[in-house]
């Protein structure tokens, strides 16, 4: 059974367009601009177009941030994960995000384009206690969220505990002195970066799973990240390490 999904705002449809999802594409009437043009042109035979006033587009996202197109996806956003293919060898490194209590879907959002922008093969959500993957997600990851593995699973120590025996070094980031500096630690092999919620950061029994926690240091530590915004410190922080290793 297939689920509608709204998503929203012009760079986010244009990557669910272009990725080939079926669906049913509103545009609103009497404005046009070249940014809408050039995502029409992208339209397949399976995505049916209907031209609309301002109320339809905001009925249907409660929004008036639309930027004058909404795509209704008859078709799953992000593509299906398994756990057995997060903990397949690969060619090259291997690297996962895992987001412990984020529950804002804009954060949520925005960890996922970081993590599309710095090569994360996949994303790891706790079923409970988490945002879901919806409009607001698909707008701020502005269209990683469509290309994205997010694997959400019960137990999310268990999976960490399973990826570890699959070759993975768990790394959590903390604000503990007795962490070390981001930029002093070896993270160069197959990681999984893990990321908890600004308030609570992450669960006890998550962190049990952890074989190492790094700090983004800071001038000021009284003042405290938002969490997508120290997920992509972190994970530019993993790529610029892994492009300075010597190649083999």
């Amino acid at each position: 059974m297939t689920e509608a999904t709204i998503i929203y705002g012009l760079h986010a449809v244009r990557r669910a367009i272009e990725s080939g999802q079926a669906g049913h594409l509103y545009v609103r009437s009497g404005k046009r601009s070249r940014r809408i043009d050039e995502v029409l042109a992208l339209c397949a035979a399976d995505q049916v177009l209907e031209w609309v006033d301002e109320s339809c587009l905001y009925a249907l996202t409660g929004t008036d941030r639309h930027q004058g197109m909404v795509f209704e996806s008859v078709e799953r956003q992000a593509p299906k994960a398994s756990l057995d293919a997060l903990m397949m060898a690969k060619e090259g490194r291997r690297l996962l995000l895992a987001l412990d209590g984020v529950t804002d879907p804009g954060n949520l959002g925005a960890c996922l384009r970081s993590a599309a922008t710095f090569g994360v093969d996949g994303v790891i959500v706790p079923k409970h206690g988490s945002a879901p993957v919806n409009a607001i997600v698909h707008k701020r990851s502005a269209g990683a969220a469509a290309s994205l593995p997010v694997l959400t699973v019960t137990n999310l120590a268990r999976t960490l505990r399973q990826l570890k025996e699959a070759g993975y070094w768990v790394v959590g980031t903390a604000m503990d002195a007795s962490a070390r500096s981001i930029v002093e630690a070896g993270l160069t092999g197959d990681l999984v970066l893990v990321m908890g919620s600004e308030g609570e950061g992450i669960r006890r029994n998550v962190s049990n799973q952890c074989d190492e926690f790094v700090m983004i240091p800071m001038n000021d530590a009284s003042y405290t990240l938002n969490v997508s915004v120290a997920a992509g410190i972190c994970l530019y922080e993993i790529n610029r390490q892994h492009q300075q290793e010597p190649q083999r």
